[in-house]
């Protein structure tokens, strides 16, 4: 069927096998289904939603609140919200079921749960397992690290999402990568520098979808290459002399190398899609996959759809930034959770519904920060008789509907929720994610405006919040600019504080950075990490499908180049026939 989306009215379908999910993952009580019914939003709208309850990279100076000590939190002291660090949070000088609260059946439910949340502390940052990486965020197991955002098992890595790399720099999801500086969705390069798409290859300079290559200097589309410079042939002399004279201090050789490497990427034919080892998929970046639909950066999943950023899923939908994960629906972050629906950043739970920050517990519902728990309902401890009673209670003030078991995709629709409004959906809200008008994020602190950029009157509009930027403090003592030649800079750089020249805010360089940057021969970045982030997302497709035709063969395909773009998009078969 098709639905229009209450935000911003796009048309999206929701299939029977969609239905088929929603009914699998509705709860069952006493022999009694209570039906998660089908979304309100479309899967773009859903997707910003879970979006603003993840602020990545935004960090504040903050106190713990059980040692006293200072520490870094993306929990900035406007949010209301009291923060431990990493240590003290797992202790047990604190049990977060002292805040626990009895559901009020005269209020509406996500007022109870925000209530809730402004109680509970929360981990100052969520760095796990992991060393000298004290500002990290969303990060497990990385050592010696700087500013890296959603990334696992990497060392000696700064400014990016690295996964299982090391050394790398201004990064924006690589994995297993190592000395590469400014690279973009690619996977095992090795001293690679400015590259997008590249996968498999060494020693390569402003290249764009390479694959078992090395030694290529501007190029596009090559394919298992050695000795190219701008997809021509040359000698290994010639290779090297080029590339001696390249002088990365100098603007002119970077706008040289930017301006025939976009010439190449109009000429070369485009892969409607980046994927590998996948049977029957729809999306981008999609890899050892069966059966994913409308879903980007996934790894090793099965059944799944609208998911972005996920490894090891099974029969998944509306999942982000998370890991072995299995029937999970509208879920975002943090690994190893089953049956569990509407949370966000739980570990090894199972059968919970509207939680977050819980770790190893099950039978959850509306639960924050608890640990080894089960059977509570907001932090408060019932018996199983008494939980199994009173969450369908909840359910059914919430909206919910009873649903015969083993009852037809028909009839699952024929009970689906009609169209409320965002004031309606926030009073009642059963089989919707939080609202954002309780994320403890304002909109423009969180991922949601690095995907869907919005202004501060419509985020108010939408019931979000906003950062003014003139709350931003500035350093107003003495400041130094870098030289572009990386040879003149003194080690004193470290010590002082640099202004960008895009958005004037401050920013440092620190000693393990200098020493890669001489190195690699490499400038001093001019701009700061944020609007470095911003330009290698500009550079990115978006994640968003569009109806085309491959360029060849007129075959009807689902890509991310817009129909209006320019390159030679081409589907799998005509692609392989061309390339190889």
């Amino acid at each position: 069927m098709l639905k229009s989306c209450r935000q911003c009215t796009t048309k999206f379908e929701i299939t029977d096998e969609d239905l088929k999910f929603y009914d699998k993952v509705s709860p069952v009580y006493e022999g009694k289904k209570y039906q998660v019914p089908p979304p309100t939003l479309c899967p773009n709208c859903r997707q910003q939603r879970r979006f603003t309850f993840r602020n990545e990279r935004k960090l504040y100076h903050r106190t713990c609140g059980l040692s006293g000590k200072s520490v870094i939190s993306n929990y900035g002291q406007h949010t209301g919200i009291e923060v431990y660090e990493q240590q003290e949070w797992w202790t047990d000088k604190w049990d977060a079921k002292n805040f626990a609260q009895e559901f009020n059946f005269d209020r509406p439910f996500f007022e109870q749960y925000n209530e809730l949340q402004m109680k509970v502390p929360q981990l100052a940052l969520s760095v796990w397992h992991s060393e000298n990486s004290s500002y990290c965020n969303y990060v497990g197991n990385v050592k010696n690290s700087y500013l890296i955002f959603g990334s696992v098992y990497s060392e000696d890595c700064y400014y990016g999402s690295p996964y299982y790399s090391k050394n790398c720099l201004d990064t924006l999801v690589v994995r297993e990568c190592e000395n590469c500086y400014q690279c973009i969705d690619s996977r095992k390069l090795y001293e690679c520098f400015y590259c997008q798409d590249c996968h498999s290859s060494n020693n390569l300079i402003y290249c764009f979808d390479l694959q078992g290559c090395k030694d290529c200097i501007g190029c596009a589309g090559l394919r298992n290459k050695q000795y190219y410079i701008f997809n021509q042939q040359v000698s290994p002399k010639e290779f090297q002399e080029f590339k001696k004279k390249l002088d990365f201090c100098d603007p002119q050789t970077h706008q040289k190398l930017k301006t025939e490497l976009e010439k190449l990427k109009l000429k070369i034919p485009h892969r409607y899609m980046q994927s590998k080892n996948a049977e029957n998929v729809s999306g981008n970046y999609i890899y050892q996959a069966k059966n994913v639909t409308n879903s980007f950066y996934t790894d090793r999943c099965e059944d799944c759809r609208y998911c972005a950023q996920v490894v090891d899923l099974k029969d998944c939908y509306d999942n982000n930034y998370t890991e072995e994960n299995e029937l999970c629906y509208e879920y975002l972050g943090a690994y190893q959770v089953s049956t569990t629906i509407f949370s966000r950043f739980c570990n090894r739970i199972s059968e919970s519904f509207y939680c977050d920050s819980c770790f190893n517990s099950k039978n959850l519902f509306g639960c924050i920060g608890l640990r080894n728990a089960k059977y509570c309902i907001l932090n408060k401890q019932y018996s199983k008789e008494e939980y199994e009673k009173l969450v369908p209670q909840i359910i059914e003030h919430m909206g919910g509907k009873v649903q015969a078991h083993g009852a037809s995709a028909q009839q699952t629709k024929n009970l689906a929720s009609p169209v409320l409004s965002a004031t309606e959906l926030t009073k009642k809200g059963w089989g919707e994610f939080f609202p954002i008008n309780i994320s403890p994020f304002c909109y423009n602190e969180s991922v949601a405006n690095e995907y869907f950029p919005l202004t501060k009157e419509q985020v108010i509009k939408m019931g979000g919040t906003w950062k003014d930027a003139d709350e931003i403090n500035r350093y107003e003592g003495p400041q130094m600019k870098p030289d572009q030649n990386i040879k003149k800079v003194p080690d004193e750089i470290t010590k002082n504080i640099l202004t960008c020249g895009e958005c004037q805010k401050n920013y440092k360089i620190i000693d393990p950075e200098l020493k890669f940057y001489r190195k690699m021969s490499l400038p001093i970045p001019q701009a700061c990490p944020d609007c470095r982030h911003k330009a290698r997302l500009s550079m990115r497709n978006p994640r968003q499908l569009y109806d085309r035709n491959c360029s060849k063969c007129n075959q009807p395909i689902q890509t991310t180049y817009a129909p209006n773009r320019l390159e030679k998009i081409l589907c799998e078969k005509c692609y392989l026939k061309e390339v190889y």
